[in-house]
């Protein structure tokens, strides 16, 4: 099973379970012997850092990849003439490391110049589409998991398994950014039950369709344009 985003996790299950080997009570080597790919479209320091420490924890390898850089320039669309600048298509590129490692990480940013497009993660589906082994989302346009794992991780180790007030917000940049880190906060925090505002100024709104994907967790996004409402009443602020 593909882990690209947390809507089909129980993330209460997964939290509970990071929870035990961190406390040093689960001792199990679940990839001892094996190795996982990491494939690296964009630069990265902590997911890079954290994703590596982590499958060496677990009595793995990690295979790290940069297409460009380490490894060839790879082709995602389906039915491209390979007469341009890419040197291999992804279906090449996946079915050569599945042989050798049991699951594959992926970063690909979005590069933020056609959204409709970028915002259906057409790299990362496109190793979903042709991988036979679970594929991991190191981050893409759309969402972060690993990191809104981590987030509910820290809220519940902080502050226990309650419900929480948390408000997630932003402020205005004077150039684009990509928006998976909040996207995967608002739907993971409402996966796990939160009371979720999201304050952001105006026109600076999340994607439609993750606002509609977080209606149904446990917990309901509310949106505000006014932070200095929200502030003084959260248990958690998430900027």
């Amino acid at each position: 099973m593909h882990f690209l985003s947390t809507r089909d996790f129980d993330l209460t299950a997964l939290i509970e379970s990071a929870m035990r080997f961190k406390r040093g009570e689960d001792h199990s080597q679940a990839l001892a012997g094996k190795s996982v790919a990491l494939v690296f479209f964009n630069p990265s320091l902590r997911t890079r850092a954290s994703m590596q420490v982590g499958i060496y924890q677990l009595g793995g390898n990690a295979v790290v990849l940069e297409p460009g850089g380490t490894s060839w320039t790879l082709e995602h669309r389906e039915g491209a003439v390979m007469d341009g600048d890419k040197t291999e298509h992804v279906a090449e590129f996946v079915r050569v490391l599945e042989r050798y490692c049991v699951a594959i990480g992926v970063r690909t940013f979005a590069s933020l110049k056609d959204w409709q497009e970028e915002r259906t993660d057409p790299i990362l589906n496109s190793f979903a589409k042709y991988a036979s082994v679970p594929i991991i989302n190191l981050e893409s346009a759309m969402h972060h998991p690993c990191q809104s794992l981590a987030d509910m991780m820290t809220i519940r180790e902080k502050l226990g398994p309650e419900r929480k007030r948390v408000v997630l917000t932003w402020a205005w940049h004077p150039k684009l950014l990509p928006m998976a880190v909040p996207n995967s906060f608002a739907l993971a925090a409402s996966q796990m039950g939160h009371d979720l505002v999201i304050a952001h100024p105006p026109g600076y709104d999340l994607d439609e369709q993750l606002i509609a994907d977080s209606r149904h967790g446990r917990g309901v996004p509310r949106r505000r344009s006014d932070l200095r409402e929200e502030l003084g009443r959260e248990t958690v602020l998430r900027p």
